[in-house]
């Protein structure tokens, strides 16, 4: 079973937006039982070179992309974007042994993902996570779609976007109504608040970055 854990990650020592303050909220309306787990400069570090030299540089968005993996591999759980907001209670998630949702037709969603202590999912994206960090900074749905189509694992149990995912502004031509697409299934809306949204320099670099290394996750 996957524990009763909620963790969320918070680097930097900003304050709670209004957004996140009201999803966090949601969380507790919906799963009452579980622990709530935050995760930041003051009770998690890593003696990964990549994950030092991104903390180093303040890069929060490829910290938490790190962490969110080592922690779940480590400790097990749910972790949780801050800007989701909870509409239906996790529990028939938990007897999977790792569990993502679709966030679009081609990608995997990173902002909600389940898993047990140790799960191989989580590891074998942890270990791309740390060659990204040191070369590329790869988006995590990137990494997660990598993994999953070119080793399977008959464990992971993925979920269509109505789940997790119902609103999605860059996935379409048109923007969607934010909640139009709420179907029996939804569980849980991401929000898609970006607060760790690398600058728009670095966001340039890294697209170079993968350009020029003609790296595996580009097709």
């Amino acid at each position: 079973m996957i524990p009763k854990v909620l963790h969320f990650i918070w680097f930097g020592g900003r304050d709670f937006p209004a957004l996140e303050t009201r999803c966090i909220e949601s969380w507790k309306r919906y799963l009452p039982d579980y622990e709530i787990k935050r995760w930041d400069e003051t009770n998690y570090t890593s003696d990964d070179p990549g994950f030092a030299k991104a903390f180093a540089k303040k890069q929060w968005a490829f910290c938490a992309d790190y962490a969110r993996l080592d922690i779940l591999a480590k400790h097990g759980g749910v972790y949780l974007d801050t800007d989701v907001e909870l509409v239906k209670s996790f529990d028939p998630f938990l007897g999977h042994e790792c569990f993502v949702g679709m966030e679009s037709e081609q990608y995997m969603g990173c902002a909600i993902i389940g898993a047990q202590p140790g799960n191989e999912f989580m590891a074998k994206c942890l270990d791309e996570v740390r060659t990204s960090l040191v070369k590329d900074f790869i988006p995590m749905p990137k990494i997660f779609q990598y993994v999953y189509e070119n080793n399977r694992f008959p464990s992971l149990k993925v979920y269509p976007r109505d789940y997790f995912y119902p609103y999605n502004p860059f996935a379409y031509p048109i923007k969607n109504l934010m909640f139009s697409d709420l179907t029996e299934n939804t569980h849980a809306i991401h929000h898609w608040n970006y607060s760790w949204r690398p600058s728009v320099p670095e966001r340039i670099v890294a697209k170079l970055k993968r350009v020029l290394s003609k790296n595996k996750f580009i097709k």
